[in-house]
């Protein structure tokens, strides 16, 4: 599942919410009727994310700003990477 969940900090710990756990697991029994759906475990992590979920790559002058945030960033790294370099080359 890839939502945004409830604002906590970066120190304060991660709790997993319970309809969350519940809608996995109807879906798990729906798609795969054989199997078991009760999670044996489940973890929760913490990513940054824009309130529309894109990324921010953007110049303000002769400041090159980057963030691959949302939580899918990491796969667009190469790209990001390439056009974040253009972009502060334009200023040389």
């Amino acid at each position: 599942m890839h939502h945004g969940g409830i604002a906590v900090g970066p120190d304060e710990p991660a709790e997993l919410d319970p309809a969350v756990l519940e809608r996995v697991a109807e879906w798990i029994a729906r798609t795969y009727p054989d199997a078991d759906p009760d999670p044996v475990g489940a973890e929760t992590c913490m990513y940054t994310t824009t309130p529309d979920e894109r990324f921010i790559l953007e110049r303000r002058g002769k400041v090159v700003i980057g963030s691959a945030c949302s939580g899918h960033g990491f796969k667009f790294a190469p790209a990001i990477g390439t056009r974040l370099a253009a972009m502060a080359a334009d200023i040389l």
